[in-house]
């Protein structure tokens, strides 16, 4: 996926997908947030090994679609905070988890990725 798709184009890239791939998708992407989730409430901080092992399979799960350099990522990890649906979703995991995830994102990908 391009950075700058209008909404429409990530809709029929989500219709290509059956309800079954989407539901696989659904599952791991909770995973993921519901594991950060409890991590975040436990007292985590966003550089504890645990906490950026798991955005690294967070990139793993996003490279499946597309594969982000850093600012890329840094700037979806921002849109998990701006967009009401991105926060929404995180925040259903743990109150504030957008917020912690998208600086986990910060951490992880300055140490992992480059432009």
């Amino acid at each position: 996926m391009r950075e700058f798709e209008t909404a429409a184009q990530h809709q029929s890239v989500n219709q290509s997908y059956s309800a079954e791939q989407q539901a696989q998708y659904k599952a791991q992407h909770d995973a993921i947030a519901s594991a950060l989730g409890e991590l975040k409430v436990a007292g985590g901080a966003i550089t504890d090994a645990s906490v950026q092992e798991l955005i690294g399979k967070h990139y793993s799960f996003v490279a499946q679609f597309w594969t982000p350099t850093r600012t890329a990522y840094k700037s979806l990890a921002l849109s998990y905070v701006l967009d009401p649906a991105f926060k929404e979703n995180y925040e259903a995991h743990a109150a504030g988890l957008a917020k912690f995830v998208q600086q986990s994102i910060n951490v992880w990908a300055d140490a992992n990725l480059s432009d």
